[in-house]
């Protein structure tokens, strides 16, 4: 098992929010962009080996709701998975905030 976030992008707050209401058993975070987009983080702890089928899974559920699904990724400190600091609020370098 790893900690793996999903990121997706809306384009309005209420599209973000009904995908994460959808995504009940995922930690969620939803922000405005720069660009006035909505960016979605979904993580929660998957099988490596199923990570594949759980790309699907999400990306259809963000394509419902209006999203462009962005793939995933595991965060990795000190060579071993870690949940995305966003995720869990905590202060740290991010791609998506500048820091």
């Amino acid at each position: 098992m790893i900690p793996y976030t999903h990121w997706s992008y809306f384009p309005d707050q209420a599209s973000a929010q009904s995908c994460a209401d959808e995504l009940a058993d995922y930690v969620t975070r939803i922000r405005e962009t720069e660009d006035s987009k909505w960016l979605l983080l979904a993580g929660r702890d998957v099988e490596a080996s199923g990570l594949i089928e759980r790309h699907a899974e999400v990306e259809a559920i963000v394509v419902r709701h209006g999203g462009d699904y962005d793939g995933g990724e595991a965060t990795y400190q000190e060579g071993r998975p870690v949940v995305d600091p966003v995720l869990t609020d905590e202060p740290g370098p991010h791609p998506t905030d500048g820091t």
